[in-house]
């Protein structure tokens, strides 16, 4: 194998294993709630309870609407963390508190 090979095989693999474990963290409950609800759950949510979901990104709440949209009607999403384009939460530069949308409800 040649060094240029050897080197992107390298480059490849640690791609591979930051990826899997980035996948490998476990969820929390509410993601793993939103994401893969038992059977129990979905029974819930069409008997017409809604599940308030707290502290959220911007992005699992999106992931969530466009992938789950069957499920809209039960959920309510408060303190949604707002995050740059890397995905990390935006900060406020004052407070260095972790910036939130104002979702109306006070």
């Amino acid at each position: 194998m040649n060094m240029k090979t050897c080197f992107l095989c390298v480059g490849a693999l640690s791609c591979a294993l930051s990826v899997c474990a980035c996948s490998t963290q476990p969820l929390t409950w509410q993601q793993r709630r939103l994401e893969q609800p038992t059977e129990a759950e979905l029974q819930w949510e069409r008997a017409g309870h809604v599940m308030i979901y707290e502290g959220m990104t911007d992005r699992e709440i999106k992931y969530a609407m466009t992938h789950h949209f069957n499920r809209v009607q039960g959920m309510m999403f408060i303190n949604t963390v707002v995050t740059d384009d890397n995905g990390k939460p935006l900060k406020d530069p004052e407070t260095g508190m972790v910036v939130t949308e104002n979702d109306g409800c006070d």
